[in-house]
């Protein structure tokens, strides 16, 4: 392994909700937000924030002790030499900022879900980093934390023996969260055959991002149904699996996961919590894969999240909104590529 001396040089562009606004305070143990993660890795020092907004360039410039304030990339890339990068803006301008980034010798680019509007630029993104040989890391934060890697190994190890069904609930819109939905349950069990979508009745916070209610069959056969909620409202992210020898109950937004199993009982078998896993530690976000870009631009590491498994995921929010609206089940690989989607 290569010994490394000294810090790779950061920057975040896009100073919104997960770029810096997420973490409310910079000495609590909870690491949410992309600058957050590059000011406290050991690895990387954060140099430069850009922003179209004077005021949020002042605020996370001072709370990150950052002194490379840009509102144009372009101008942050010829004045910085800048290793790895974060992109936390809008879906219409990844493109874009990822040529340029390449253009500019970045070594390693970290993007937002979902990967890009249509399924045209999110290839050209993947090609570009290729060409340049630019490590592309997609944020689908569940893949960079050991507790998802757990759980794939109980599905495998046949804990909870053969899956009968998966039911997820989920709020904030088909292409926002439905995005860390599709991956994770890519992640967890294959490759996705079909999908057959239809518009909740429970509407969502975001009208140009919908709240869709999907029935998601697999290769393997085994069916997921996803239900839509209103954040507004409350929030719920759970995924339920069933087995037949067990159950493993998940809260997506608190990583926690209960692992239940039958106990033989006078009238009927109970499930009873056998393994209580919770939340490794504090609350680490964006902060794990921060990590593994800096080893995968050091020490040769795979990407946890590619942009080919980004690919897929913007693939699939794709194949649910066109299915529902042409009311009919959607086959994958989607033939139709240059449809827009919308998310926050």
């Amino acid at each position: 392994m290569k010994i490394f001396v000294g810090k790779l040089r950061s920057a975040v562009i896009g100073c919104g909700r997960i770029g810096c606004e997420f973490d409310g305070s910079i000495l609590g143990k909870d690491i949410r937000t992309h600058a957050k993660s590059y000011f406290k890795y050991s690895k990387t020092d954060l140099i430069a924030l850009c922003d179209i907004d004077s005021k949020k360039l002042k605020k996370y410039g001072t709370k990150f002790k950052v002194k490379g304030l840009y509102k144009t990339s372009l101008k942050m890339f010829q004045s910085k030499q800048i290793d790895c990068v974060s992109i936390c803006t809008h879906l219409d301008s990844h493109l874009e900022l990822v040529k340029q980034a390449c253009s500019f010798g970045v070594k390693g680019i970290f993007i937002e879900k979902p990967l890009s509007y249509d399924l045209i630029s999110a290839k050209k993104i993947i090609d570009i980093c290729k060409k340049s040989n630019t490590i592309l890391l997609v944020d689908h934060q569940r893949r960079f934390n050991p507790l998802y890697h757990s759980i794939k190994k109980i599905i495998r190890q046949n804990e909870i023996g053969k899956i009968y069904f998966v039911n997820i609930y989920y709020g904030s819109g088909i292409a926002n969260t439905g995005s860390h939905v599709f991956d994770l349950l890519r992640f967890l069990f294959g490759e996705i055959h079909s999908l057959k979508s239809t518009y909740a009745q429970i509407l969502p916070s975001n009208q140009l991002d919908p709240n869709l209610d999907v029935k998601i069959t697999f290769k393997n056969n085994l069916i997921a149904f996803m239900k839509a909620l209103n954040t507004n409202q409350y929030g719920i992210f759970e995924i339920d699996i069933i087995g037949d020898k067990g159950r493993i109950k998940l809260d997506y937004s608190q990583n926690k996961v209960q692992l239940l199993r039958p106990k033989k009982g006078l009238v009927y078998n109970k499930l009873i919590t056998t393994n209580l896993k919770e939340k490794n530690g504090p609350n680490l976000g964006p902060y794990l894969g921060v990590q593994n870009l800096v080893e995968c631009i050091l020490y040769g590491k795979k990407p946890l999240c590619s942009g080919q498994d980004g690919y897929k995921a913007l693939e699939l929010i794709t194949a649910s909104i066109l299915s529902a609206k042409r009311r009919k089940e959607i086959l994958l690989p989607l033939k139709l590529k240059n449809f827009k989607i919308h998310s926050k």
